[in-house]
């Protein structure tokens, strides 16, 4: 199903890749084309070529090396810029993913096999989730600096914990941006099918932090984002061994970074809690089946299925979430065919963590016991 009329709108704001924190904006590679960063006057530029351009004489040009790029190959990669090579990720992408919506329910699936199904809450579903969403509210002072700069890309909050850097980690960074944009393009369709009003058209006391997005509520694309770049990270992390003395540790908060993600927009008031779990568990499904387009193996597992009616009153707490959804014995490893340009994009990253590897990459998580933070006991008390 080809929906490339939805891809950049998908994401938020996070628009021209410049707001995923401190690698700046790809280098400020403008109307100047230049690449060097620097910024120049075009008048400035077309005084001085016309003034030396007849050194160059008038003769016929040969065609010797006029066509020298390889068709359709990734090493064309380097060439584009990196808004044509979202735009040729998400290509691919679109092709493999398709939504159908049947009696007030949404499957997603990937290649033709179902990998994420959800029902539509119910109108005593969203007024018991709305009580939750008022427990939150006592948190925006805390999270208030992290709720705005989130608006739109945060790659950052998952660089900080892998200790990325602008002048070492271009590609990595890159990399996230495209996962966001991929993740929230697949959130889009459902939101639309499943139409669910927001927090505050439902009560007037949550009084949203910042101004509501103008799509639906249910699932939470900004949790299919940060669960999907999660996924990717920790794969990506554990495909070059020995990087890290301590990778589990970090794979761990990259997940729980992306539950902090997903829980500001509740403390926000523009999402309820079943929106962040029916969000998260596309997120992790779209970052377990990028890795397999980038990687060759992947843990994608059959479909993760959420009906929040079963449960009105539940909120997205981490240490369940995770116990059932992340640590949880899932499908092994399994091969599958990888797509030339994305893992390009993967062993670009790879080199940017020590060298490209040619084993493959680890587990996704390994199975192991969920220690409750802070932040979900705060949670926890408030509900």
């Amino acid at each position: 199903m080809s929906m490339l009329s939805l891809m950049h709108g998908a994401h938020g704001a996070h628009g021209a890749h410049g707001a995923h924190g401190a690698h700046g904006a790809h280098g400020a590679h403008g109307a100047q084309g230049a690449g060097s960063g620097e910024v120049v006057d075009l008048s400035g530029l077309q005084i001085s070529t016309q003034a030396i351009i007849h050194a160059a004489g008038t003769a016929a040009l040969l065609p010797t090396g006029v066509n020298g790029l390889a068709l359709g190959a990734k090493t064309l990669m380097p060439r584009w810029a990196p808004n044509v090579r979202e735009l040729l990720l998400q290509s691919i992408f679109g092709q493999k993913l398709n939504w159908t919506n049947q009696a007030a329910t949404v499957n997603v699936s990937w290649a033709g096999a179902d990998i994420w199904q959800v029902s539509r809450p119910s109108q005593t579903t969203i007024t018991t989730q709305s009580g939750l969403v008022r427990t939150y509210i006592d948190q925006r002072p805390d999270r208030s600096a992290e709720i705005m700069s989130q608006l739109g890309g945060f790659g950052a909050y998952f660089g900080i914990i892998l200790g990325l850097s602008g002048a070492r980690n271009i590609k990595t960074y890159e990399l996230l941006d495209v996962v966001q944009g991929l993740a929230g393009f697949a959130a889009m369709l459902p939101k639309h099918m499943l139409a669910c009003r927001r927090p505050d058209e439902i009560d007037a006391r949550i009084l949203p932090l910042i101004g509501t997005p103008g799509h639906g509520s249910f699932p939470s694309a900004h949790a299919s984002q940060a669960f999907a770049m999660a996924t990717v990270l920790a794969a990506l992390i554990q495909s070059v061994p020995g990087h890290f003395a301590d990778t589990d540790k970090r794979v761990d908060l990259l997940y729980r970074q992306a539950h902090r993600i997903a829980v500001n927009r509740t403390v926000a008031g523009v999402h309820f809690p079943m929106d962040s779990h029916a969000g998260a568990l596309l997120g992790l499904q779209i970052g377990r089946a990028l890795v397999g387009l980038m990687s060759g193996k992947t843990t994608l597992r059959p479909a993760e299925i959420y009906d929040p009616n079963t449960d009105a009153a539940a909120d997205f707490i981490y240490k369940g979430f995770a116990a059932t959804a992340i640590d949880a014995v899932g499908t092994p490893q399994t091969d599958t065919a990888p797509d030339d340009l994305f893992g390009w994009f993967w062993t670009q990253a790879q080199a940017e963590f020590g060298g490209i590897v040619t084993a493959p990459p680890g587990p996704v998580r390994e199975p192991g016991p969920v220690q409750e933070t802070a932040v979900q006991a705060l949670n926890v008390a408030a509900v």
